[in-house]
């Protein structure tokens, strides 16, 4: 017998539902305020998985998928589904999608709890998407509101029963109101516990690896948006920003995927287009360049979210820069920072 080295006593490495990106096993949570994408981010993520695509760049290991949703109408679902379906050139009826809506799933009730445990026995699945937490939360005597203390043990003792090291689960959950509103820099630092609706413990005790949800543009400009990574209980070597383009026929029908776009490939939204002038007009103080100024004069059709949007689109891609907390002054070498597609579309 040869001797043994030290190769023989490394541990294996992790198991993964998406290549260095989700972990095989795992209790991943999805986070994003109202409208922000969070149901088409998991259904392109079902669809992928249950055909053995590629998300993002990044191989799957294929399987079959459960989606449990106690929110989104049924029609509405299978609706998004079959885009996805369609964009990647298969019919939603051939994929091993299970889906199981509006069956009054509550996290902390056992009845419940062994209905489905029965079902995942029956159809065996590699991921299981569960929208959303809020709507899974129980009602009557038994009331655990979204602050209750007890309500990530309550969460993560059945999550503990659902999942296997051959399944991961998704679970979605509410974001504070006022995450609409963070920058984007600002949000990469920030705990889960800070930015997920309710009790901390639901994070505590019920998320392994975080996913935000930060929406960039929508309709009339393509619908794009920014995953951000949030690491917590195993090494994510891809956790990078994503940066994600809904591609789609048209708007809201027709076939539709989700694809990756690099940050220098982003042409300016609207707003920033919008924004982007102010910088050169004049205020009591000089140049309109405290966010009080530009929020209550030339923009005033805007809202603060609409308008904070614009200006982080501007300072990730160096058109402006920030000087000191609220204030904002052109990038003077922003002829060279941006990149010139983005230059050539932000000045015509």
């Amino acid at each position: 017998m040869s001797p043994k080295t030290r190769r023989d006593f490394e541990p294996e490495e992790p198991p993964w539902l998406i290549d260095d990106w989700f972990p095989l096993g795992h209790r991943g949570m999805d986070t994003a305020p109202e409208g922000s994408f969070k149901t088409m981010f998991g259904c392109w993520l079902a669809v992928c998985i249950a055909s053995g695509t590629p998300v993002f760049g990044r191989p799957v290991k294929q399987g079959n998928v459960m989606i449990i949703d106690e929110e989104t109408p049924e029609s509405s679902l299978r609706f998004h589904l079959e885009r996805f379906a369609t964009g990647l050139g298969l019919k939603l009826k051939d994929l091993p999608i299970h889906i199981e809506c509006m069956k009054g799933f509550r996290f902390g009730r056992k009845t419940e709890l062994d209905k489905l445990l029965h079902d995942i026995l029956m159809i065996n699945p590699t991921f299981i998407r569960m929208d959303s937490m809020l709507a899974m939360l129980p009602s009557g005597r038994q009331a655990i509101d979204e602050n209750s203390s007890s309500l990530g043990e309550t969460i993560r003792d059945d999550l503990n029963n659902i999942l296997s090291p051959k399944c991961s689960v998704l679970l979605a959950a509410h974001a504070k109101k006022y995450i609409a509103e963070i920058p984007l820099n600002q949000l990469r630092g920030m705990q889960m516990q800070s930015i997920v609706r309710g009790h901390g413990s639901i994070v505590g005790e019920a998320c392994d690896t975080g996913y935000i949800i930060k929406k960039i543009s929508e309709y009339p400009d393509p619908t794009r948006f920014c995953v951000v990574t949030i690491v917590r209980r195993q090494a994510i070597p891809e956790k990078r920003d994503r940066y994600i383009e809904m591609k789609e026929k048209r708007y809201g029908g027709g076939w539709a995927r989700l694809e990756e776009i690099p940050l220098d490939a982003l042409p300016p939204s609207s707003l920033a287009k919008e924004i982007f002038p102010i910088f050169d007009q004049p205020g009591p103080k000089g140049r309109m360049n405290h966010s009080s100024q530009w929020l209550s004069r030339t923009f005033a059709f805007l809202d603060r979210y609409q308008c904070k949007m614009g200006v982080q689109e501007l300072l990730e891609r160096k058109a402006i820069i920030q000087t000191t907390p609220q204030n904002y002054i052109k990038n003077p070498n922003y002829m060279t920072d941006c990149s010139i597609e983005y230059l050539e579309g932000l000045t015509k």
